[in-house]
């Protein structure tokens, strides 16, 4: 299994350097989205009727890009006062076991999330007229990076992000 490490790795990486950029415009997309809802708003006491609605969704998918780049760099929070006094072996056991329940959450979210895209099939949003999943479908491509993500740190006995020194 560990031959499949150097190959997991370079997924991992090259999607890290998709989600990465993606991430800071999808950031800089809300920020100008929001910052013009607010000027048209009190300036010209208008309103763009589409903004919140495509503010809503730049968010969801800012939140779940911007979360598999966090995994991958270990920047999530963690609990680790019990871990760190573990002895090496046990340790090693218990960050395998925290990788696998991270792989079988992410493999969830992927599963539902595309179900809940599937649901919203047919369904436009009411101020822009786009795709209702467009949104919903930032949870099932996060939750397949994450996979990439945990399955490259499991199978390169890496500890768990958050898990400490």
């Amino acid at each position: 299994m560990r031959s499949a490490a150097p190959l997991l790795d370079a997924a991992s990486a090259a999607l890290d350097a998709v989600c990465r950029p993606l991430t800071a415009l999808l950031g800089a997309g809300m920020a100008g989205v929001i910052a013009a809802q607010v000027f048209w708003r009190y300036a010209l006491n208008d309103s763009l009727f589409w903004s919140e609605e495509l503010g809503r969704i730049l968010l969801v998918w800012l939140t779940f890009t911007g979360a598999t780049v966090a995994y991958r760099r270990g920047a999530h929070l963690g609990v680790d006062s019990l871990a760190r006094r573990l002895p090496r072996r046990a340790r090693a056991l218990a960050d395998a076991g925290a990788n696998l329940a991270c792989l079988g959450l992410f493999a969830a979210m992927t599963a539902y999330g595309w179900g809940y895209v599937r649901l919203l099939a047919g369904q436009s949003t009411p101020a822009l007229g786009w795709p209702a999943g467009l949104g919903a479908g930032a949870v099932p491509l996060a939750g397949a990076v994450l996979c990439v993500h945990a399955l490259a740190r499991l199978v390169a006995g890496r500890r768990a992000p958050g898990a400490g020194p």
